[in-house]
């Protein structure tokens, strides 16, 4: 049997014997207390019509109607009937007839009691009396009526009395047959007790178990409902609960999770702590930070008291804070700790957001020194200009050879700030989306060949080799132009840092794409700066001789991002750097594929070379689409 139903059960039973017994034993003693009064009033009604027939027997026996004889033993039978004695008197209280074969008590004993009711009955009342005390000790009842003439004049009385002890018999024995039935009673009431009680205890026993499985975060469990009444209601309000508790807690263990997921996913650290001080939220991002394996305190994951010493200061005075936290090798952390406050206003917890701001200060660095480096590279050219044109004005410069020179030098500096605004310009478009590319069949081998043929003299005044090894090449799918620019780029980046005597090689490979490389045999570049090498403003650092702005590479790779292709650097330090960049191969009646957002115009193949025979695979990415954009552009070498 179930614990909780046999405890319910018994107590419910015992509860049920406790009540029974306690109604019968209340039920005897109310029945001993008023029974006999109430059985005594009726035993003296019922000798009141009794006394009554005696009354008319009498008349008749006094009128002549019925002989002594007939008379004598009318009453007797009567007396014998009803266990009780006959008392008649005349007027004058004299006892004029007696009987009492049905009793024991004599004539005698009644004297004292005629003798104080009579006046009573003389006066023609009706007497009864449950006290009476016979002269023997008995108690007695008696009912006492007039006796009246023709003319209604009282003339006697007739007296009924009946021993108690004979009353008591009859009252006995009705009280043997209430004590039998109480005995035969109430162990069927106590079986058909213990079935009811078993009835309702069977379903809150279900119940129960319902809520023991509940707490044991078993929710699909449920309770029968088909019950009547109150119970029903409990089971069908508890099934309610369940099913909204399970799905509360489904909830709650869904944003759990969803909570973890989006602290798994930031990139910066966080922790949470209690009112206690104890770790509740931690993200991964915040133990790679920290080199934290096993975390149980909060000196397990940030092993510095400082920080734990600003959470407990916010958490007492619910101001935010926020710090600046320096770990080794050169990393730093701004932490930013505010305090978790409950809707009635008290402080629940701390969160802290640790942000790794190493990189951000150092593209801020990077941001002041481009800053530097532009401002610079604008003061330079201006301040020569300025420097010329104060002599030219004062017409302190005579000679026109002189003043030939002073317009050549202020000509090479206003096309050196030319450029550099015209860089700054472009990939300010660039980045913004508004900068186009004309999208049409490039022969390769010619673009390469070309400028290879471009940079020879320059190449050989430095003292440097330029070697072109690209044969045979497929035509590629992409903006001539812009392919021209960023090899332009590459190639003066290459001469600024190839020493004398050091070689440039232009190359590019065909496969799924043309790869298009600019190798060079100078100092290299390190490691550490390798991943920031495309970034905008960006300069390597002072080891390489020769500067620049800092764009080209920049525009070079925003360049690549438009067209779809990809650029990347390999470096070693003291041996060389090379610069790949891949080129779509060009294949005739393919769909364009390209980002919608991306201005990119297909020009047609009019005045296009003929693609190669092998040009015309199905899987080719691009198909000529539109006619060339009038935008009055022709091909650009830029000098970086």
């Amino acid at each position: 049997m179930n614990p909780v139903r046999s405890v319910f059960f018994w107590r419910v039973l015992i509860i049920l014997i406790i009540a029974l017994l306690l109604a019968n034993v209340v039920s005897l003693a109310a029945y001993a207390y008023i029974g006999r009064n109430t059985y005594l009033s009726i035993e003296m009604d019922n000798l009141e019509p009794e006394a009554e027939i005696t009354r008319q027997i009498y008349d008749e026996y006094r009128k002549g109607n019925l002989s002594e004889d007939g008379f004598t033993r009318l009453i007797d039978k009567q007396t014998i009937a009803s266990q009780s004695a006959v008392l008649i008197a005349d007027e004058l209280g004299k006892t004029l007839i007696a009987s009492y074969i049905g009793s024991d008590v004599e004539v005698a004993d009644f004297g004292v009691y005629f003798d104080a009711e009579k006046q009573n009955v003389l006066r023609g009342q009706t007497v009864k009396s449950d006290d009476l005390v016979l002269l023997n000790g008995e108690s007695a009842i008696s009912v006492g009526v007039p006796i009246r003439d023709e003319s209604g004049r009282v003339t006697g009385g007739i007296f009924i009395i009946k021993q108690i002890k004979r009353i008591q018999s009859a009252y006995s024995r009705l009280n043997d047959v209430l004590a039998l039935t109480i005995l035969f009673v109430f162990p069927l009431i106590m079986v058909v007790g213990a079935y009811s009680t078993n009835r309702v205890s069977r379903p809150l026993s279900a119940m129960a178990n319902v809520a023991i499985a509940m707490s044991k975060g078993d929710f699909d469990v449920r309770a029968d409902e088909t019950a009547a009444g109150e119970v029903g209601i409990l089971a069908r309000a508890l099934n309610t609960l369940c099913g909204n508790l399970s799905q509360t807690i489904y909830q709650l263990q869904s944003e759990k999770r969803q909570l973890n997921h989006i602290l798994s996913s930031f990139t910066d650290g966080v922790a949470a702590v209690d009112r206690l001080g104890c770790l509740t939220h931690y993200n991964p991002a915040l133990k790679n930070m920290f080199g934290a394996v096993e975390v149980n305190t909060p000196m397990d994951l940030v092993p510095d008291e400082a920080v734990w010493h600003a959470f407990q200061d916010v958490f007492d005075t619910r101001e935010p804070q926020t710090m600046h936290y320096e770990m080794p090798g050169e990393r730093k952390l701004w932490i930013s700790i505010v305090p978790v406050v409950a809707e009635d206003g008290e402080c629940t917890g701390v969160v802290g957001l640790f942000k790794d701001v190493t990189e951000f200060e150092r593209l801020e660095q990077t941001r002041r020194d481009y800053v530097a480096n532009v401002s610079h590279e604008l003061r330079t050219p201006l301040t020569a200009v300025r420097g010329l044109l104060e002599p030219l004005a004062d017409g302190m410069v005579q000679d026109e050879q002189t003043r030939q020179r002073y317009y050549h030098v202020m000509l090479h500096e206003v096309v050196r700030l030319s450029r550099l605004i015209t860089d700054l310009l472009q990939l300010s478009r660039l980045q913004s989306g508004t900068e186009y590319m004309e999208v049409g069949a490039v022969d390769v081998s010619e673009l390469l060949a070309e400028i290879h043929q471009n940079y020879l003299h320059e190449a050989s005044q430095r003292g440097i080799r330029l070697v072109l090894d690209a044969d045979d090449l497929p035509y590629a799918m992409t903006d001539r132009d812009r392919i021209e620019q960023i090899l332009v780029i590459l190639i003066d980046n290459a001469m600024r840092y190839t020493p004398k005597d050091g070689t440039i090689t232009l190359s590019a490979t065909a496969g799924d794409v043309i790869v298009v490389s600019v190798s060079d045999t100078g100092c290299g570049i390190a490691a550490a700066d390798l991943p920031h090498l495309f970034e905008r403003f960006y300069k390597v650092d002072k080891s390489r001789k020769e500067g620049g702005t800092g764009l080209g590479l920049s525009i070079a790779k925003q360049i690549i991002d438009k067209l779809g292709e990809r650029i990347y650097v390999e470096s070693t330090p003291g041996e060389g750097t090379s610069f790949h960049f891949t080129l779509k191969r060009y294949v005739s009646n393919a769909i364009a594929l390209g980002p919608s957002s991306s201005n990119v115009i297909y020009t047609s193949g009019d005045d296009a070379p003929a693609a190669p025979a092998d040009a015309d695979s199905e899987d080719a990415p691009y198909e000529v689409i539109a006619p060339r954009h009038p935008r009055g552009r022709g091909a650009k070498r830029r000098q970086q």
